[in-house]
């Protein structure tokens, strides 16, 4: 399939914004490929206006670029689950969501400094970390509160160790409950940089990796 997205480009010398593109990694769309992407930039822009709404009635979008907005993002990753249904977005197509959900953002949107620190449309994205802390903390937000707060999450996947090896959080999501002390995600990320910095992971099996894992989250936090 596709995914659209809405980009500034210049058109016989005159510069024209909100041009839509159709990423895809196919070659040549098809009419149908074309249709489908249409169909879902306008699930999208639904969907994201619904996502709003309910923020809103729950009083949790006056909480950007407050401490509490953890609750806000971790609300929004639960309503962006929709990315895991092959249904509406093909696993082929799934990278380019990110990106094109800026184009839908409204009031959701974070604000640009945040867009630009956040690298829109990769794996650094503001809408891919607010679906991972709410997938990772295991849909809970006590879970997510008690790691820590949303730059404490930000830190940790933000981890170079972390984008190289989404083991990584999956391990993390393991933990998830194991230990009653607020906070610990900020130590642990600094135990695991300390631990992992420079290493190939890719090199370790599973058992390998989660073995020094459990030897930082023991080294970290083993008191807690």
């Amino acid at each position: 399939m596709a995914v659209i997205i809405r980009e500034e480009r210049e058109i016989g010398g005159a510069k024209f914004g909100d041009v839509k593109v159709f990423q895809s990694d196919k070659r040549i769309l098809t009419k149908s490929d074309r249709d489908q992407a249409e169909k879902l930039d306008a699930y999208l822009h639904d969907k994201m206006l619904v996502i709003a709404s309910e923020a809103r009635k729950k009083g949790l979008l006056k909480l950007k670029s407050k401490s509490g907005v953890l609750a806000l993002w971790h609300f929004v990753g639960q309503e962006l689950a929709f990315v895991d249904d092959c249904q509406i977005v093909p696993p082929e197509d799934r990278k380019f969501i990110w990106r094109a959900l800026w184009d839908h953002a409204g009031e959701l949107a974070p604000g640009e400094k945040e867009r630009r620190s956040r690298k829109a449309g990769t794996t650094r994205d503001h809408w891919r970390y607010c679906y991972l802390v709410h997938k990772k903390s295991r849909g809970s937000l006590e879970y997510a509160e008690r790691a820590g707060n949303w730059r404490a999450w930000v830190e940790f996947i933000d981890r170079v160790e972390t984008r190289n090896d989404e083991r990584f959080l999956d391990w993390l999501e393991k933990k998830m409950g194991s230990t009653p002390k607020k906070g610990w995600l900020r130590t642990l990320t600094k135990g695991i940089h300390k631990s992992f910095n420079k290493l190939y992971t890719s090199v370790f099996t599973q058992e390998e990796l989660e073995e020094r894992l459990e030897q930082v989250w023991n080294e970290s936090l083993g008191s807690a």
